[in-house]
């Protein structure tokens, strides 16, 4: 069983296309749902199968042609080959199918929302990370291998990034590094270059750089998350405003960063109860937050300071790791029955697997809305909603 002919009849949470075969299912990586393909097997996982497209018989009417060479070889982008419109959608799907077979929710479509698409597709991405070879050659790591692969242009980064790319590509930077991460804002024309390197073209090893949302200005060090599609982050905050009210008078911001959710919440409520673990994001956060007198900034692992009886709110926001909540968290939250839930989160499953346990615990989920941050990828922000019954 070499090579076998299929029809694509969906697609799986991580972006592979899949189909049916003497009854296994087939993963199939960079097909689209609805297309008849000759599939090459690669591997036989005994329940089900994985393979790769020998030759596409009958094509969807969304397949476009990727403009990067590289496409299918970094395995940064999983959707090039796809009509955005249509990138979206399917995006869509893994996210009713994640809520229904995970979350346990019978009619998820009914309550989310469609995606909120970005006007930028691609060169949004305002951070670079990226690998040196032996030649100190800057690129990436071929799909699901640890082989280097050389980069000149990234077409999902921000042509910031790939100017300086291609500066130090030119430079070849002496300093002995396996990593190199380039971050840029947008709205600020302020950037770094972690590690320092030893190059004389552009300043490199900044502490930090500056970027601005909905006209705020956030510090953001080197270490510290902040999300990488900086237009999107901005609809992202929208979002979770338009979730939260004047009743809910005080609210907690769990795994807040540098602050990005929490001086906007503050504008809107009389006090916001900020967590954030990281000591370089809640550095960044002290100046972040300068100018608002109703916002208390916690150093505390999110499931640490739950615990204090004293921290109570109308509401919680939380944002957390791909990995999802800790069942700490989850717990804290119902038993301090917290009105409301916003939950934002970068992973379909996890987030699924966290809104049931908050079901069981007499949560309702109220309405899902997917925002696209990560274009040309199978990667899907959502903000969930959810109300103590």
């Amino acid at each position: 069983m070499n090579e076998i002919e299929i029809e694509l009849t969906g697609i799986a949470h991580l972006g592979e296309a899949i189909g049916k075969y003497d009854g296994k299912v087939v993963f199939v990586p960079y097909g689209i749902p609805g297309e008849i393909v000759k599939v090459k097997i690669i591997k036989d996982e005994g329940d089900y199968l994985r393979g790769e497209i020998s030759e596409i018989i009958v094509p969807s009417f969304y397949r476009e042609q990727p403009p990067c060479k590289l496409f299918g070889i970094c395995g940064g982008c999983s959707f090039q080959n796809v009509t955005y419109s249509y990138q979206t959608k399917l995006k869509e799907i893994v996210v009713i199918e994640q809520l229904k077979r995970i979350g346990g929710f019978e009619n998820p479509e009914e309550f989310t929302n469609l995606t909120i698409k970005a006007q930028n597709p691609y060169n949004y991405r305002n951070r670079g990370d990226f690998s040196i070879n032996r030649e100190k050659r800057l690129g990436f790591k071929i799909r699901g291998t640890h082989k280097f692969i050389h980069v000149e242009y990234c077409y999902i980064m921000h042509d910031q990034i790939n100017k300086i790319l291609s500066l130090l590509q030119e430079k070849n930077p002496k300093r002995k590094t396996h990593n190199i991460t380039i971050r840029y804002g947008i709205y600020t024309d302020t950037y770094l270059v972690q590690p320092a390197i030893d190059v004389t073209q552009i300043e490199t090893g900044q502490p930090f750089y500056k970027e601005k949302l909905l006209g705020k200005e956030f510090q953001i060090s080197a270490p510290s998350f902040f999300q990488v599609n900086t237009y999107q982050a901005e609809r992202l905050i929208q979002s979770v405003l338009g979730y939260l009210s004047k009743e809910d008078r005080v609210v907690i911001d769990a795994y807040a960063g540098v602050g990005t959710f929490s001086v906007f919440i503050a504008e809107k409520v009389e006090r916001v109860i900020a967590i954030e673990e990281s000591r370089s994001a809640f550095k960044d956060a002290q100046i972040n937050i300068k100018g608002f007198d109703n916002i208390s900034y916690l150093c505390k692992k999110t499931e640490e300071a739950l615990l204090d009886q004293n921290i109570q709110g109308d509401a919680i926001v939380i944002d957390p790791p791909r990995v999802g909540c800790m069942k700490e968290v989850l717990e804290a939250i119902a038993e301090k029955r917290i009105r409301k839930v916003v939950y934002v989160s970068c992973e379909p499953s996890t987030l699924a697997r966290d809104l049931k346990y908050l079901k069981e615990k007499g949560y309702r989920l109220v309405k899902v809305q997917p925002v696209d941050m990560f274009p040309q990828t199978c990667h899907i922000e959502n903000v969930a909603l959810m109300i103590l019954e």
